[in-house]
């Protein structure tokens, strides 16, 4: 077992990002929307630091010489992709506030992912063309859950809207700069996830000689899909926002937990497979 895999380390890594999500929640009461960009920038080199620490024990799991990936390997590695998106797109949008509740969840998450045993080994990530698909998937699963959050974060906004609120609601973005945001993320989510169809259904015949079946995952990745693809037509041809976009995006996300993440929880908790 190398450092970066050690349980050791992937607790280290916890507490630098639960470290950084109090700093956050301490200076909350003391900081107003003008001054949200300021405690944004103070907190975001060094959650660059932590999830530039974070990806080895993300990633080691896949590339050491037995891969092993399940429940627990999948919510680190969403966590990490989850923050590094919001981190890039810090530098593009104003998204004040939303730090201050992205920090605290991922800190969460990832303290989750420590309680759960490590998933099962899978010899076929050590395949080039299956690390592509995989690759793809896991980027369209952090796209697709951040625009889940960020859903979920509108639902919330929306009802406290007429009452202003000292909570960590109140420092959020506007409404309207959310919905930029989820329907963005969404629209590359969905072009990962289109991509993540196509090479599996390719790369099932190169590799293993044999079309792709349709199981579970695969039934609940296509329900995802349509639903995805459902609301961005809607939004296109019908200009849909609101409460309708933010209960499709939620429903779309739950097929897609329940085609990969439910199905490995099941296995590597329950069943201990």
């Amino acid at each position: 077992m190398t450092l970066w895999s050690s349980p050791l380390y992937a607790l280290l890594v916890w507490l630098a990002y639960a470290g950084i999500a109090a700093w956050l929640l301490w200076r909350r009461p003391q900081t107003d929307m003008a001054n949200a960009q300021t405690t944004q920038r103070l907190g975001h080199w060094p959650l660059a630091l932590v999830a530039l620490c974070h990806a080895p024990a993300a990633f080691m799991p896949l590339a050491s010489q037995a891969p092993h990936f399940g429940a627990a390997e999948a919510l680190s590695l969403l966590t990490w992709i989850a923050v590094i998106i919001y981190w890039v797109a810090a530098w593009l949008i104003r998204v004040d506030g939303l730090q201050t509740i992205l920090v605290p969840v991922a800190a969460t998450v990832l303290g989750l992912s420590l309680l759960i045993p490590p998933g099962h080994a899978t010899p076929w990530l050590a395949k080039p063309l299956m690390q592509l698909h995989f690759g793809i998937a896991m980027l369209a699963y952090g796209f697709l859950a951040v625009a889940a959050g960020l859903a979920i974060l509108m639902r919330l906004a929306d009802a406290k809207l007429h009452r202003p609120s000292q909570t960590l609601l109140g420092q959020l973005p506007p409404l309207l700069a959310l919905e930029r945001v989820m329907f963005s993320t969404l629209g590359l989510g969905f072009a990962l996830l289109t991509a993540t169809l196509a090479t599996g259904v390719v790369f099932s015949e190169l590799l293993f000689g044999a079309p792709a079946r349709l199981n579970h995952k695969v039934l609940f990745s296509l329900t995802a899909w349509m639903i995805f693809g459902g609301l961005l037509w809607g939004r296109l041809v019908r200009g849909w926002r609101g409460r309708l976009a933010v209960n499709w995006t939620l429903a779309g996300f739950a097929a897609l937990l329940l085609a990969y993440v439910g199905s490995r929880f099941v296995l590597d908790i329950v069943l201990q497979r």
